[in-house]
């Protein structure tokens, strides 16, 4: 099988319609059949996936995310939309502003299947500017409501992440190994701190703030990361570094996860390897951990293209293997992809591998 895989690539970077032709001979691969991820990997990097709730409850999808994946990422259920209890917050605002209730019933699925199985757990996320609730930064957990003082949002946010921990600790200890605290907060344009409803009502150090309590409360052995979208890119890119300099001072932050949702043409390689020396640079290990690369159809040359594509990066990624803590696609199958109309993944709607698996799998190990 290993054989037909190499030809079926080989086929593929040359003679395009002859590549899938030989795929469709091969027949449809089987649960067993296939080269494992991280196993492949394993002595690189760990390689999981974001999966959603929805593909918790299908079979087939799990069965093929514990074949090839050991480590999984919450795609929505553990962003503070799905965690805050609003009505519950509200009622216990009447006495005191900066209560917090939470529920993570929406992330107990993934978290069950996680424990059964002994797959390790990223947590996405604690803060963000988007997929949290408005009424969080309001008095009373109401949308009339005037914006809190910043002293009552420290202290909410101080209550949100300590819930956070102690109810994940408690009922999944050792199962999340990693967080994402802070995500998405430098702007594309100037490379400045993005303003949001955080901004507003705490300033821009709210990341800082945000830092300090996760550590207070994040058991010793999970590492904490600031995630980011277009690392590879300027002014953004200085805009990252400054704040990771910040962070660095307090000591405050494990490592930088590096999104990678990326076009076919940009960024180039160099842009790549540059942002992560950078980081590098500064100490911090690095996470791939949203990847997929966006086709504009499912055509036999894009998918040929995307393959090349997603074998360029992947042989960045080893020879920087001293440098990644895990590697993440950002779901598993195109059409369960937020970009499901570019076809952005490693697998097909069937559960069947695309050329772009071919292409990382039957890299020199």
């Amino acid at each position: 099988m290993k054989k037909i895989m190499c030809t079926v690539l080989l086929c593929a970077l040359l003679a395009p319609s002859m590549a899938f032709a030989l795929e469709e001979a091969a027949a449809v691969f089987q649960q067993g059949t296939l080269p494992s991820l991280k196993e492949l990997y394993a002595p690189y990097f760990d390689f999981g996936s974001a999966v959603k709730l929805s593909g918790v409850r299908s079979g087939g999808l799990m069965d093929l995310f514990l074949s090839q994946f050991n480590i999984v990422t919450h795609e929505n259920e553990l962003k503070p939309e799905a965690v805050l209890d609003v009505a519950s917050s509200r009622r216990l605002a009447q006495d005191d502003q900066t209560a917090v209730a939470i529920n993570i019933d929406k992330a107990k699925p993934l978290l069950d299947l996680a424990r059964q199985h002994g797959i390790k757990v990223h947590g996405h996320v604690l803060v963000w500017h988007s997929q949290t609730p408005e009424v969080f930064f309001r008095e009373g957990y109401t949308p009339s409501g005037g914006f809190v003082a910043r002293d009552i949002m420290l202290a909410r946010l101080d209550n949100y992440i300590r819930l956070v921990f102690e109810q994940t600790g408690r009922d999944y200890p050792g199962i999340i190994v990693s967080w994402d605290v802070v995500n998405e907060a430098i702007g594309d344009a100037a490379g400045e701190m993005r303003q949001s409803l955080w901004t507003q009502v705490i300033g821009d150090d709210f990341v800082l703030e945000a830092f300090r309590i996760a550590r207070k409360y994040a058991p010793k052995d999970v590492m904490l990361y600031y995630n980011d979208y277009s690392t590879p890119y300027e002014p953004k890119l200085t805009g990252i570094l400054r704040l990771l300099e910040k962070l660095k001072a307090e000591g405050n932050i494990d490592g930088c996860g590096f999104q990678c949702h990326y076009q076919m043409g940009t960024p180039s390689i160099n842009q790549i390897k540059n942002a992560m020396d950078k980081v590098i640079a500064l100490g911090f290990p690095l996470r791939i951990s949203e990847m997929d690369i966006l086709v504009n159809d499912n055509s036999e040359n894009s998918l040929r293209r995307q393959a090349i594509r997603y074998g360029e990066i992947f042989d960045v990624f080893r020879k920087y293997k001293d440098h990644i803590v895990a590697v993440h696609t950002w779901g598993i199958r195109d059409d369960l992809s937020w970009k499901a109309q570019h076809y952005p993944l490693l697998f097909d709607k069937n559960n069947q591998p695309k050329p772009a698996f071919f292409a990382i799998t039957d890299l020199p190990i």
